[in-house]
């Protein structure tokens, strides 16, 4: 279990990375990544954010419930479903270090690849999703975390702001069941971390409300510059020194 000095970092973590993902879609999971693995060690970095992205994105859906496109949602699935329960039987075997290599080459690659689909515009249409779903199911299952490079089909396809993050949302909400059920099997899902993965869902939930309420009012371009330093900052840490 973490320490009191962990608990406090959990919590003003969560805080303040959820009310960014409820700006900007994404960027949660990413602020949270290093704060779990410094806290309860690499190995319980994606189970840990399993648990707390499921409420937080719960939170996300239910604040912005009638914008949802289920559309999306159902084509998204059909393939995330299946390749996350791929992608978690994946995770469930391999050592923790290179666990952390992994998700710092996605942290380092995510800037450059969010910015190349964005600078593109690559048309997305519904008959995509499948494909999308089935790549990112995978990836999340791996690396817990992959708002920074997902978010352009969201928005190509033409979602914006809530029906975006309600959408997204709920596309996340069904990857996390599926390898959470796999993560319970191979007993990854232990007592402290449902503990934190709670605990810090239910911080995340006040974070979501706040990320709505503004929502409107802030440009996303701080957001996006911050989501990038983080990811370079925190990718380089994981490549360079990797967790056990």
């Amino acid at each position: 279990m973490p320490s009191l000095e962990g608990w406090l970092l959990l919590g003003v973590g969560a805080i303040v990375a959820s009310t960014i993902g409820g700006v900007a879609g994404f960027g949660a999971g990413v602020i949270m990544l290093p704060l779990i693995a410094w806290t309860l060690g690499i190995k319980a970095t994606v189970p840990v954010l399993t648990v707390a992205m499921l409420l937080g994105n719960g939170a996300r859906v239910w604040f912005s419930r009638t914008e949802v496109d289920g559309r999306v949602v159902a084509a998204f699935l059909v393939g995330a479903v299946p390749s996350g329960i791929g992608g978690a039987l994946l995770y469930a075997r391999i050592e923790g270090e290179w666990i952390s290599r992994i998700l710092g080459t996605f942290m380092l690659a995510a800037v450059p690849l969010r910015r190349w689909l964005s600078g593109h515009r690559v048309r997305v249409r519904l008959g995509h999703f499948p494909l999308v779903g089935g790549l990112f199911g995978c990836l999340s299952s791996l690396v817990g975390a992959v708002g920074p490079i997902m978010s352009p089909f969201f928005l190509n396809y033409g979602l914006r702001k809530g029906a975006y993050i309600a959408t997204d949302a709920l596309c996340s909400v069904g990857m996390y069941v599926a390898r959470g059920v796999v993560f319970q099997k191979h007993d990854l899902m232990t007592g402290p971390t449902v503990a934190a993965g709670l605990y810090i869902g239910v911080v995340m939930i006040a974070g979501a409300w706040a990320g709505r309420r503004i929502l409107d009012r802030m440009s996303e371009r701080t957001f996006l510059r911050l989501i990038e330093a983080l990811l370079i900052l925190f990718g380089l840490q994981f490549l360079v020194f990797p967790s056990r």
